[in-house]
C-alpha cells in the first residue's frame, strides 16, 4: 500500500492544478447532487475523505458545522486551502492522510463521504471499513464514484485503459462490488442513484495526467476498439460533426447513501 500511496502522490502532484480545473471535478451540479443527498440538518461534523483540490468539502462547509478533508497529496491540499481560505470559510480544515489508516476514533462524524476515488484505492475494502468506524452509529456514509460492467472482461478492458492514462488507477468496481463491500461493513444502504452526465472530452483527459505520446496513443486506439465493438459498456462516442478525432468517453457513474445502524 505504502508503494502505491507514493504513486498516488506522484500522479496526483503532477496533474494537480489540471485535475483541479477539469469540468467533471469543478461541474457545480453535480457537487449540489452530492451535498444534497447527505441530508444536512445544518450541526453536522463532515469528514471528506481523497477530498482532492477540496470542492466537496467546501460545498459541505457551507451547509454543516464542521467539515474536514483529507487526502494523501499536498499539492490538492493546497489547492482547497488557498481556495476556501479565499472564501471565507472558517469551518474547513484539510490534512494529509491515507484513507486506508484514517487518523481519527471511532464515531467521530456524522457525514462520511469520498467522490471519485474508490478505483484509486489498493484496499476499498479497508477503506470501506475505515469510513464506516469514523462514522457515528445513525450517521451517514455518502459515495460517488464511476462503476464498471457486471462482466469482468469488459471491466478489464476499461481497466486497461483506465491505468494508461492514470498509473494511480487500480480497479474500477461493479456495482453489484459497492454495494456488498459495503454491505459487509455493517452500513445499510438508503439510496442508489445512477447518472451518465460524467462525460470526459478525452484529449483534455488524457492532458491532465500528462500521459506519456505512447500510453495516449493506446488508449486512442483501445477506445476506438471499443467504440467499434462495445468492449467495455463505457460507450465512448465522437462529435457529431463528425470529427476524425474522437471525442468523449461516457463514464457512468453512482451515488449510494449508507446509513450506519445502531449497535
Amino acid at each position: 500500500m505504502t508503494q502505491h500511496n507514493d504513486v498516488v502522490r506522484e500522479s496526483f502532484t503532477t496533474q494537480a492544478k489540471a485535475f483541479a480545473s477539469n469540468p467533471w471535478v469543478t461541474n457545480e451540479e453535480r457537487i449540489r447532487r452530492l451535498v444534497a443527498s447527505a441530508r444536512l440538518q445544518g450541526n453536522e461534523r463532515v469528514l471528506d475523505i481523497a477530498t482532492g483540490p477540496g470542492y466537496i468539502a467546501e460545498a459541505f462547509a457551507r451547509a454543516a458545522r464542521e467539515v474536514i478533508g483529507v487526502d494523501l497529496t499536498a499539492a490538492m491540499l493546497a489547492i482547497g486551502e488557498e481556495r476556501t481560505k479565499q472564501n471565507g470559510l472558517s469551518n474547513v480544515s484539510f490534512r494529509m492522510g491515507d484513507a486506508q489508516n484514517l487518523p481519527f476514533e471511532r464515531e467521530n462524524f456524522d457525514v462520511v463521504v469520498c467522490r471519485l476515488a474508490l478505483h484509486h484505492m489498493q484496499g476499498p475494502r479497508r477503506v470501506v471499513g475505515e469510513m464506516t468506524r469514523v462514522c457515528r452509529a445513525g450517521g451517514t456514509v455518502l459515495v460517488e464514484d464511476i462503476f464498471a460492467s457486471e462482466h469482468a472482461e469488459r471491466a478489464e478492458y476499461q481497466d486497461r485503459w483506465e491505468k494508461l492514462r492514470d498509473p494511480s488507477h487500480v480497479r474500477v468496481l461493479p456495482l453489484s462490488e459497492h454495494l456488498r463491500l459495503f454491505r459487509e461493513a455493517g452500513l445499510e444502504t438508503d439510496a442508489v442513484k445512477t447518472f451518465d452526465d460524467l462525460c470526459p472530452e478525452v484529449e483534455r483527459w488524457l492532458a491532465t495526467t500528462k500521459a506519456p505520446p505512447e500510453r495516449a496513443a493506446e488508449v486512442r486506439r483501445l477506445l476506438e476498439e471499443d467504440l467499434a465493438r462495445d468492449l467495455s459498456g463505457t460507450r465512448p462516442f465522437q462529435d457529431a460533426d463528425g470529427d476524425p478525432d474522437w471525442a468523449q468517453v461516457q463514464v457512468t457513474g453512482l451515488t449510494v447513501s449508507y446509513s450506519k445502524q445502531s449497535t
